[in-house]
C-alpha cells in the first residue's frame, strides 16, 4: 500500500485524538483505532446518562456513531487502508458535527436554536 495512505491514516488518528479531548478524553499519544473506539464509547456512555439536557444526549448518539466507525476501521486494520481512512474521515466529521451542536447548546443556554430564531 502507498505511503500516502499510511500517512493519511496516522494524521486522521491524531486529529481524532485531539477532537476527543474536547469531549473530556485524555490526550492519547500515538493512538490506535481500537483505543479511540473504546474512548469514544466510554464518553458516549457518560454523555448518555447526563442530566444536562437534550443536546448532551444528541452528542452521546453521535459519539456512539463515532465509536462504530472506529470499530469498523479497527476490523480492517492495515489491510484496506482506503476503507479504514473512509471510516476515520466519517468519525472526524461526526465529532466536528457533535462539537458544533454542543457549542450551539452552550450559546443558546440549552434552548433550541429554532426557538431562538422565532423570538
Amino acid at each position: 500500500m502507498s505511503v500516502w495512505w499510511v500517512r493519511r491514516r496516522d494524521d486522521l488518528l491524531a486529529q481524532l485524538a485531539v477532537l476527543l479531548v474536547y469531549f473530556g478524553a485524555d490526550l492519547l499519544e500515538d493512538p490506535g483505532t481500537g483505543e479511540l473506539a473504546r474512548t469514544a464509547e466510554a464518553l458516549a456512555g457518560e454523555y448518555r446518562v447526563s442530566d444536562r439536557g437534550e443536546g448532551i444526549r444528541r452528542a452521546a448518539a453521535l459519539l456512539d456513531e463515532v465509536a462504530a466507525h472506529l470499530q469498523a476501521a479497527d476490523r480492517f486494520r492495515g489491510t484496506l487502508l482506503p476503507v479504514v481512512n473512509r471510516h476515520l474521515r466519517c468519525a472526524v466529521a461526526l465529532l466536528v458535527r457533535s462539537r458544533a451542536g454542543l457549542e450551539t447548546v452552550a450559546v443558546t443556554g440549552g434552548r433550541s436554536p429554532r426557538a431562538e430564531a422565532a423570538r
